[in-house]
Parts: C-alpha cells; sequence; structure tokens
C-alpha cells in the first residue's frame, strides 16, 4: 500500500514537471510574439516618419527621440506638507 502511494507520488511529480514544461515553453512562445508585436510597431511608427535610413540614423544621433527629463519631486513642499499635518 505504501508503495502504490509512493508511485501516485512520484506519477504527481513527473505530470506537474510535464505541465512545468509546457507553460515554460508556452511563455518563451509568448513572449517572443510580444517582442515581435513590439518590433512591428516601431517600424511602423519609423515608417511612418517618411525618412531615408541616413536622415533616420542623424535624427537619432542627435538625440531627437531622448525623453525630456522626468520632473524633479518637490521636496521642500512635501515636508512643508507634512508638518502641516503634523500640527
Amino acid at each position: 500500500m505504501a508503495m502504490n502511494k509512493l508511485e501516485r507520488i512520484e506519477k504527481d511529480i513527473e505530470k506537474t514537471k510535464d505541465k512545468i514544461a509546457a507553460l515554460q515553453k508556452q511563455l518563451r512562445e509568448l513572449e517572443a510574439a510580444k517582442t515581435e508585436q513590439e518590433n512591428l510597431q516601431i517600424i511602423q511608427l519609423v515608417r511612418g516618419l517618411h525618412m531615408t535610413p541616413q536622415e533616420f540614423a542623424a535624427f537619432v544621433r542627435e538625440g531627437a527621440l531622448q525623453a525630456p527629463p522626468a520632473p524633479q519631486p518637490d521636496f521642500e513642499q512635501d515636508e512643508q506638507e507634512e508638518k502641516a499635518d503634523e500640527e
């Protein structure tokens, strides 16, 4: 009886490992599909600029695609608000 239980547990372990392997494969495929879609969107955006490859390279080199600096939090105002809340 103990052997049957052990065999059942071992079977469950194998089934679980198989499920994990299948899910990992599915995850890799989904991540690849996501990357492919992101790449297609980027290509569409670039083509929408109607630039030659040389113009686009210059555009990128000049920093035209750099994001603007993120706004910095106003720490002094935060400290004043905290003091007002304490009072």
